[in-house]
């Protein structure tokens, strides 16, 4: 996990915007442009938690968001207007290619709020400088949501394969990964370790998330893909004709890869010591949205279908907030909030693969006092 960048960012010299990078440098850095996150004014007027707001005036706060199962308390909120009655101004969300580059942007200043990768989240908080740095505010997904699937021009093990041979297989083949760094990228690292792997023994290619993953599966560019989300490692199973060689939420997965609580809600930390009103209210809103799911199913199976997998997948979808209702909120505590032994136990994780340091994670410095169960 971010080897190269053990004793420094994960980001490399982009560490270097704690110390003064504008976002408009930052922009032209990734080559960002309107079909990825919008115009550079849009961040500045959206971006910055710093703005004060009287309290009959909505706050501007500026949410990265991808399409897909894990931000679809975001699409829920934006389609229902609960930002608005949470005393929130958020006109849309921000899309950035990968959750590297939501950090970035975060840490510049132009996004407030970011759900991710928890593990994304914990080396962005040690590898930034305090006020600049994410906090954890709550968790979303208490399992893990990551898959690996398989081009169907080539042979893989069997569903009832041992997880060794399962993995095994992915031996000096090309892998797909959103980004180099991205959660992935360290899921893969996790399960190669593992297996009694190494990373080298394949060949890792950033090839964009799941609507560039397909083009380039069937395309032969990749051989396998490592899917981020629920819905995606069905729907790139189905867009591809791929096969789902392994969900890393499978029984007989080690229980090191199944229990991880990955997807974490994080808020830049000027936002909270400034604002925590605001991101009270951010998390009231998500909680709408996850009460919501449970009492209007179809709907928000509509609404996942059509914004995060192009009106292609009804089924996918409607199986996803099924197993959402039945698996994965009735493990979420209050509000979202986060346990000591949830966050020490991802700690620890981070630091087996080198992404942070011993002390780097504390429960008292990375969860703000609202946010602990």
């Amino acid at each position: 996990m971010f080897e190269s960048q053990k004793d420094g960012s994960p980001f490399g010299d982009l560490l270097a915007l704690d110390g003064g990078v504008s976002r408009r440098a930052l922009l032209q850095y990734f080559g960002l442009g309107a079909a990825a996150i919008g115009s550079a004014s849009f961040l500045t007027g959206c971006g910055g938690g710093g703005s004060s707001a009287s309290a009959a005036e909505p706050q501007k706060f500026a949410i990265a968001s991808f399409p897909g199962d894990a931000y679809l308390l975001d699409a829920i909120n934006l389609a229902n207007k609960d930002y608005a009655r949470h005393q929130l101004d958020v006109p849309k969300h921000l899309s950035p290619q990968s959750g590297v580059q939501a950090y970035q942007l975060l840490v510049a200043g132009a996004v407030d709020a970011y759900a991710s990768d928890t593990l994304l989240l914990m080396a962005t908080h040690a590898n930034s400088s305090k006020g600049k740095r994410p906090l954890l505010v709550g968790f979303r997904t208490l399992e893990t949501t990551y898959g690996i699937v398989g081009s169907k021009e080539l042979s893989w093990p069997g569903s009832r394969a041992r997880f060794e041979d399962k993995i095994g297989s992915l031996k000096g083949k090309r892998i797909g990964v959103s980004s180099v760094g991205s959660g992935g990228d360290l899921q893969l690292k996790l399960a190669l370790e593992l297996a009694g792997m190494k990373y080298n023994d394949v060949t890792v290619l950033a090839v964009g998330p799941t609507a560039q993953a397909i083009p380039n599966l069937n395309g032969g560019r990749i051989d396998a893909y490592v899917t981020v989300q629920w819905t995606a490692t069905r729907f790139v199973a189905q867009e591809t004709g791929g096969k789902i060689l392994i969900d890393f939420a499978e029984a007989d997965v080690p229980e090191l890869m199944r229990n991880q609580a990955v997807v974490a809600m994080g808020v830049r930390e000027e936002m909270v010591q400034q604002h925590p009103d605001v991101v009270k209210n951010w998390l009231a809103a998500q909680d709408d949205a996850s009460k919501w799911i449970i009492g209007n199913k179809a709907a928000a199976a509509d609404v996942l279908n059509t914004t995060g997998l192009g009106g292609k997948a009804p089924d996918i979808a409607a199986a996803y907030v099924e197993h959402y209702a039945s698996d994965v909120a009735p493990k979420l505590k209050p509000t979202f909030k986060a346990t000591k032994e949830t966050v020490d136990h991802m700690a620890q994780l981070a630091l087996r693969f080198g992404s942070v340091k011993e002390g780097d994670i504390t429960y008292e410095a990375l969860v703000p006092e609202f946010a602990r169960a």
